[in-house]
């Protein structure tokens, strides 16, 4: 008997429903442009709403969203991808059967993914980025509030407020990811653009985001589909990512008290 057979009929339905969600939300590349099919502004609200709704310790907030229509800036941000791309896998230092074995080697039929990731290194897969609305995902660098302390705050908790605020950011993307997919609208998380300090300071100066007190930890693009995509590759499962109790202790182990 599976978990969702154990519930009551309204509440296996809404479990069911997020199960669907969370299993079947795929990145989105292939996309109209925001030009030939604009994301309406409801749509969008409603995708940075359910940003807006994950978990932050004591309430602390420490993301802020730009969302970004402009071409210009759309393009500027998308060329620094393409750079990074390029670098990593352009020029023909890397084949596909090479990517296939030591990058998607885990997987039963890896060189189509091999293959798509030498196409970003041309930078044609990247152009999703200029023409998508981009969410980009900013969060506090360190404590809020920490120059008005009575008291040396150490650097160690500057470190942990950092890495506080960078996972809440994260949870934020997430959402916005699964909200995506339940409306409709394609979706994809990206960081390529952020390949140097350089870059991500530029990327802020074009979105008057503070930088450095504000990092940049991410994009979320967001365009209609030109096309349904079929789930991909299986994520692994519990039993092989999951232990018990400490790492490398099988997960079938596990034993209920």
């Amino acid at each position: 008997m599976s978990v969702f057979e154990q519930l009551e009929p309204e509440k296996r339905k809404y479990a069911e429903t997020v199960w669907h969600i969370i299993k079947n939300r795929r990145a989105m590349r292939w996309v109209y442009s925001y030009e030939e099919k604009p994301v309406p502004k409801d749509f969008i609200e409603q995708i940075i709403d359910a940003g807006c709704q994950a978990p932050s310790p004591e309430n602390y907030q420490p993301w802020e969203f730009v969302v970004v229509t402009d071409l210009e800036t759309r393009k500027a941000i998308g060329r620094l991808g393409k750079i990074f791309c390029k670098y990593m896998f352009g020029g023909g230092q890397i084949t596909w059967k090479e990517v296939s074995t030591w990058r998607f080697g885990y997987m039963k039929k890896p060189s189509a993914i091999g293959i798509s990731t030498v196409l970003m290194g041309t930078g044609w897969l990247m152009e999703y980025i200029e023409k998508s609305v981009i969410v980009v995902i900013c969060c506090r660098s360190g404590l809020v509030g920490a120059k008005h302390f009575t008291h040396v705050v150490p650097i160690t908790a500057q470190q942990l407020a950092s890495r506080m605020a960078q996972g809440c950011a994260f949870m934020a993307a997430q959402n916005m990811l699964l909200m995506a997919h339940a409306l409709g609208v394609g979706s994809c998380y990206f960081n390529f653009p952020m390949s140097s300090p350089a870059a991500e300071a530029k990327i802020a100066e074009l979105c008057n985001i503070p930088y450095p007190e504000f990092t940049i930890i991410g994009f979320v693009s967001l365009a209609w589909p030109l096309f349904p995509r079929t789930r991909g590759p299986d994520r692994s499962s519990p039993a092989k990512k999951a232990w018990y109790n400490f790492l490398g202790n099988s997960w079938e182990n596990f034993k209920e008290e």
